[in-house]
């Protein structure tokens, strides 16, 4: 009596090779947001660097991208005194500008402000970095049809600085 068991093998080659595709995309996948995200890790790391060779900063609790007229590499931290500090630092190898945090609008605040006047936006990012040769935070959101819209606030006071809205 002969059975057929042809079948099963076939599925299982099926099966083994549809996981095996699945398998080569996640690793594919996987590299490219690797990659992707090595030039902000890069930025960051020599960004920690130089603020704590060019100042007193001892710990670090964020970094920021800010990318306007010029680029900025922002490191915020804490010094030995454990004052919280930014270190805005220009990609061009500029002159660092060191700013403490409690002498203005820190990024909850600035998310908060643009929140109050744009209720319909919502907030994506906030970063720090300079406009213009003063701290600005420059908070980006997405408004209701779908277009990207910046707010550049005043670090020292908050005031709204300019505005760019897509269409």
């Amino acid at each position: 009596m002969g059975t057929r068991r042809r079948a099963p093998k076939k599925v299982n080659k099926r099966l083994v090779a549809i996981i095996g595709a699945i398998f080569a995309v996640l690793v594919v996948v996987t590299m490219l947001l690797i990659r992707a995200n090595q030039p902000r890790q890069q930025a960051k790391n020599e960004a920690i660097q130089i603020a704590k060779q060019q100042t007193n900063l001892k710990t670090v609790e964020n970094f920021y991208w800010f990318n306007r007229e010029k680029t900025y590499f922002t490191v915020v931290g804490q010094d030995a005194e454990g004052k919280e500090l930014a270190v805005i630092i220009p990609k061009s190898d500029q002159q660092i500008h060191v700013v403490k945090l409690s002498e203005g609008l820190s990024e909850k605040s600035a998310r908060d402000r643009v929140s109050q006047e744009q209720p319909d936006l919502s907030i994506k990012q906030a970063a720090l970095g300079l406009f213009e040769d003063q701290a600005v935070w420059e908070v980006t959101g997405k408004a209701a049809n779908g277009s990207i819209e910046y707010y550049l606030l005043s670090f020292k006071d908050g005031q709204t600085i300019n505005v760019i809205k897509g269409s």
